[in-house]
């Protein structure tokens, strides 16, 4: 993004806390006739939200700009440090809009805005943003704000940690969209935010109930001996105090130390053949065998991918978003070219050529660089059985959505129990990955059920069921 400011100097001075100042030149300040008097005297008078503090200072009937930045970081190295997860992201720009839209009712304009990541400041959190206002009659050397708000969200989408494949595609179709406006871009956002936390608070559910150990009654098998009729009980004991009484006279009549651990080890086993007698064996008798139920603690299930994987995932996705704003910066550099074009002729320097050349090398893809004949290709598909039939369904899109809806998916399927947007099928190399895209009744993978918005890389001939519908993915090349 060029520099939306080039056209004066901006100092940024550490002392006294922190401030950036503005003038027109290193030496030259501004005149008093520069400045929009009316939103000048807006700025000063009150305290407009998300709006960096404005003071001026004259020196010699030159206006000097000062604008307060202690306590605040810019918002790359704050993203650097404090990655953006999906809600940051959206509590990010909704508050950037909510600013925008807020400057009519404090008589400032829109196209004074400075929509530029070096000059967006951040206080504790991604929802505290503070903007830059030019209160100037030229106002700043900006592009269109649409394009500048729509630069910054591409750019600000690479720092996503753990990006939403689908969401994001949700924001650059919008994006694209000739009818894109403030309130339209906020709203989806909004809407986006509230879905992103739904799926957060599923997640958080799921694996609450995952983690914790849930009772289970299982049958155990008891053996023991039938009880004694009390003749034989009665027996039993008598004998028992009678072989004691004997073991103690032979102590008594002995009377020494000896005699005594004699005494007491005989006692013990004695009173050892007693028990085992009455409750573990008998000569010619068979135990008895019964049934009882007993509660066990079940462990907590297993995540079906490791947190490796998932990272892989993330850092994968991070560096698709990379490429996909670059090639949508380069393409808007394009098309503001060709338009220069049709005015003066564009002159360009080797460097360029070479430095414009690298930049396309390095968004290529790595299948175009490997020759055609040299790769192997490899059918991913989905087989299903209806009615004795068994069907196949090639999966060749880089994502592929089941669900009931008509719009928006690339499968229809009305069987009982399938959401609107229930599944994705997301094309990882050369296999795919599946995620559940917030459906009622989940999805399954080998009869596991899945957390929802979670990429799961799937192997050959997994079993994926929604609802009652059940495929059968497949891999062969």
């Amino acid at each position: 993004m060029s520099n939306p400011l080039e056209l004066y100097h901006i100092d940024q001075i550490t002392s006294n806390g922190g401030y950036m100042k503005l003038k027109q030149t290193s030496e030259k300040g501004f005149t008093a006739d520069d400045f929009q008097e009316l939103q000048l005297k807006m700025i000063q008078s009150n305290d407009i939200p998300r709006l960096l503090p404005i003071s001026l200072e004259e020196m010699n009937e030159e206006i000097t700009v000062f604008y307060k930045t202690e306590g605040l970081r810019k918002l790359r190295p704050f993203a650097k440090e404090r990655p953006l997860s999906m809600q940051n992201y959206y509590a990010l720009f909704i508050n950037i809009i909510q600013a925008l839209q807020d400057s009519n009712n404090n008589m400032l304009s829109e196209d004074h805005f400075v929509l530029d990541e070096e000059y967006i400041y951040i206080g504790d959190g991604y929802h505290q943003v503070y903007l830059m206002y030019v209160p100037l009659k030229e106002g700043v050397a900006n592009s269109a704000l649409y394009e500048s708000l729509k630069k910054l969200l591409l750019n600000m989408a690479s720092e996503v940690k753990g990006l939403n494949g689908v969401q994001f595609k949700t924001i650059l179709n919008y994006i694209k969209d000739p009818g894109f406006s403030l309130h339209g871009i906020k709203q989806l956002l909004s809407q986006l935010q509230k879905q992103s936390r739904q799926g957060e608070d599923e997640e958080s559910d799921y694996q609450k109930e995952a983690s914790q150990p849930k009772e289970i009654i299982k049958i155990k098998k008891v053996r023991k001996m039938p009880p004694l009729a009390s003749k034989v009980k009665t027996y039993s004991i008598l004998i028992g105090l009678l072989l004691l009484a004997g073991v103690w006279r032979l102590y008594m009549d002995a009377g020494n130390t000896p005699m005594l651990i004699v005494s007491i080890i005989l006692s013990l086993i004695i009173i050892s053949g007693v028990y085992v007698y009455w409750f573990v064996w008998r000569p010619g008798v068979k135990p008895i065998i019964t049934e009882k139920e007993v509660k066990v603690k079940s462990k907590p299930a297993k995540q079906m991918i490791s947190y490796k994987n998932n990272k892989e995932t993330n850092i994968e996705e991070q560096q698709t978003v990379e490429e996909i704003s670059a090639t949508e910066i380069f393409t808007n550099q394009q098309v503001q070219s060709q338009d220069t074009a049709e005015v003066e002729p564009i002159t360009s320097t080797d460097d360029d050529i070479q430095e414009e050349t690298n930049d396309q090398t390095m968004l290529l893809d790595e299948t175009e660089m490997i020759p055609e004949k040299s790769r192997k290709k490899i059918r991913n598909y989905l087989v299903i059985d209806r009615d004795g039939t068994e069907e196949e369904i090639q999966l060749e899109k880089d994502n592929f959505i089941i669900g009931r809806a008509e719009k928006g998916t690339d499968l229809i399927e009305k069987a009982v129990g399938i959401s609107r947007l229930h599944v994705e099928l997301v094309k990882l190399s050369d296999t795919y990955g599946i995620k559940d895209l917030g459906a009622k009744n989940g999805t399954y993978i080998n009869n596991e059920k899945i957390i929802p918005y979670k990429i799961y890389e799937l192997s050959s001939e997994d079993t994926i069921q929604i609802g009652k519908t059940v495929y059968t993915y497949k891999v062969s090349e």
